[in-house]
């Protein structure tokens, strides 16, 4: 059975955390080589992986016959590196969201489609068990015709300053939060919508929305989507409303009613004992990020580039985070700085690392 040489591009928490650790306890990969820019945390990285370092990742191309590489930097560089690793016939898992712009993202699907490679886009809402057993009952059309949708995403800003630089980041957090959201919709509906409405709103002193709002249709069905950097504690809630019934899900809960029949799962089980007064349910060892990272590498190692988000989906919801922009009157993201102007190398700074 062949093993998957990878190579990680980055070496912040989203790499050190999620991706080397997944990539590790699967069966048919391992981590050879990661390339970061910042020297001092190349070397913590270094000697923490026991795995060679590389300043950035044409270097590490160079070192390595690599199989899949997996970019975990912030969003100005992923176009240069996406496309490095797939002229040199590398598979690729790339962080969301896939690119500054719509425009960037199809020369990204386009380099893949001529590379003939697997790729995906690390969306994460598609793998907790709620949102699964969510789309089980969708697809089956257990509520019926679909009314309406409301999705709310709301987080902490985040700590790494890049997010708030929009020549790194192509935009707020309308760029940062909504393509989880999207990606799920765009499953559920299998169409592009229209963008009837959008607003962004600057909380704070920024040079990026803290604050989205777009009204969308997929054909005759109206969907809600806001988002914002407000809470401590995170809450990303969908409330999707049928002819037949509802429901209403979180990673943590799922409840609604169906034909006047009310049900609830935990992390996608039902509960184990009903006591009258509460519901218990089992124990849960749900680890989504595990679970998008392994889902890409089982494909890889099959040579399947049938993934749950190729960089096709990408492309797609690029083109309406383009749209929430230009909708909105907010200025485009070469406007703020210009896109790609704060890097242009293969890796970023000590501040950019996701």
């Amino acid at each position: 059975m062949t093993t998957l040489a990878v190579g990680v591009v980055g070496a912040g928490w989203m790499a050190t955390d999620y991706h080397v650790p997944a990539f590790t306890s699967h069966p048919r990969t391992r981590v050879v080589a990661f390339a970061e820019r910042d020297g001092d945390r190349r070397s913590t990285v270094e000697a923490d992986l026991s795995v060679p370092g590389y300043d950035d990742v044409t270097s590490m191309l160079a070192a390595h016959d690599l199989d899949v590489v997996s970019i975990c930097t912030p969003p100005s560089t992923h176009e240069s590196i996406f496309t490095a690793a797939v002229e040199a016939g590398c598979h690729v898992l790339c962080e969301k969201p896939l690119a500054l712009s719509a425009e960037s993202a199809t020369r990204m699907a386009a380099a893949a489609d001529d590379a003939d490679v697997v790729t995906q886009v690390g969306y994460l809402h598609r793998y907790y068990r709620n949102y699964q057993r969510a789309m089980k009952l969708l697809s089956n059309d257990m509520l019926g015709e679909i009314v309406e949708i409301t999705v709310a995403h709301h987080s902490a800003p985040p700590s790494q300053g890049w997010y708030y630089n929009p020549a790194l980041s192509g935009g707020g957090v309308a760029r940062d939060l909504f393509p989880h959201s999207l990606d799920v919709l765009f499953e559920l509906f299998d169409e592009s919508p229209d963008v009837t409405d959008a607003s962004v709103r600057y909380l704070r002193d920024r040079a990026v929305e803290d604050a989205a709002r777009v009204s969308l249709s997929f054909g005759d069905v109206p969907v809600d989507l806001s988002a914002t950097w407000t809470q401590t504690e995170g809450v990303s809630r969908m409330l999707v409303v049928g002819t037949e019934g509802w429901l209403e899900l979180d990673s943590t809960t799922l409840q609604g009613d169906v034909h006047g029949r009310p049900f609830e799962f935990q992390q996608g089980s039902l509960p184990l004992v009903d006591i009258g007064v509460a519901d218990l349910f089992p124990a849960s060892d749900e680890d989504a990020h595990t679970e998008r990272i392994h889902d890409f590498a089982d494909h890889a190692a099959a040579g399947d580039p049938d993934t749950s988000a190729p960089v096709r989906r990408g492309v797609a919801v690029a083109e309406v985070i383009d749209a929430v922009y230009e909708r909105s009157g907010a200025d485009s993201a070469s406007e703020r700085g210009g896109v790609g102007s704060g890097s242009t190398r293969d890796g970023v700074d000590a501040e950019g690392e996701r």
